[in-house]
């Protein structure tokens, strides 16, 4: 890890905790403003909703519910606050911060509780 990329990235991820505020940041290839945040140790790969993107990332802070969620694109991160930390509180998470796949998961829960409960009798 680089010193300037884990600087830079826990100051992100504190900017954008205290603000509350989705923050985007474009990548710039020539002069490298924005330092990689896979060299960061800051973020941790995750996954998110696809969206296009080439890469989730995330950060979490000890004793805080929520994370921080870095999403990357070719030339940006988008980066925005969940209210649940999906590692920490992954029924939550999906309830709050990702409605849309708890309904797509939902109904297939529900048909495969249907199913093995029917292989029972």
């Amino acid at each position: 890890m680089g010193y300037e990329e884990g600087e830079f990235w826990h100051g992100i991820a504190l900017k954008v905790l205290y603000e509350g505020s989705k923050t985007v940041y474009k990548k710039d290839p020539v002069y490298g403003n924005v330092p990689a945040i896979e060299r960061s140790a800051v973020f941790r790969r995750s996954i998110g909703e696809p969206k296009g993107q080439i890469a989730d990332w995330r950060c979490t802070f000890p004793g805080d519910p929520r994370s921080v969620h870095a999403v990357e694109y070719i030339d940006r991160y988008e980066i925005h606050v969940d209210k649940f930390d999906p590692s920490k509180h992954p029924l939550k998470h999906v309830v709050y911060d990702a409605p849309s796949v708890g309904l797509f998961i939902l109904p297939l829960t529900i048909i495969a509780a249907l199913f093995l409960a029917r292989k029972r009798f």
